[in-house]
């Protein structure tokens, strides 16, 4: 299997938690690895229009029937029993993309791969906060 990395940007100024964008990467690539074993996993970034944060990572593996893909960022929820997990990591990223202002998905095809994304508006510079 290959790890390809995506970077196209050589800076990025952007005000956002990194550390809960780590975790939403660190999600995407765990279940990527569960469920590929063969061909790539791709992660990497691209800035939309000027003032959004793509974040993406595909894989070349089992993918999610079509019926089940609304499902997957829910609580406790697992495709499949026999894989590694307690099926929160999905919810995790879910949560961290509204509580950024932003939004999460997967295109996917069953025996070709999925692709997780989140997109996350990208600000100038946060907003002081005020009594």
């Amino acid at each position: 299997m290959k790890f390809i990395c995506d970077n196209p940007c050589d800076t990025l100024k952007a005000y956002l938690d990194i550390d809960r964008m780590r975790q939403v990467v660190t999600n995407f690539v765990t279940n990527a690895i569960k469920y590929t074993e063969e061909g790539h996993i791709k992660t990497g970034y691209k800035v939309e229009n000027g003032n959004t944060l793509y974040i993406y990572c595909e894989d070349t593996g089992t993918g999610i029937p079509e019926e089940k893909k609304d499902k997957v960022f829910g609580r406790f929820v697992k495709l499949n029993d026999f894989v590694q997990g307690t099926g929160i990591g999905l919810s995790i990223c879910h949560a961290i993309a509204e509580a950024n202002h932003g939004t999460i998905g997967v295109e996917s095809e069953v025996g070709k791969g999925s692709t997780f994304w989140v997109r996350i508006p990208l600000i100038e510079k946060p907003t002081p906060f005020r009594l």
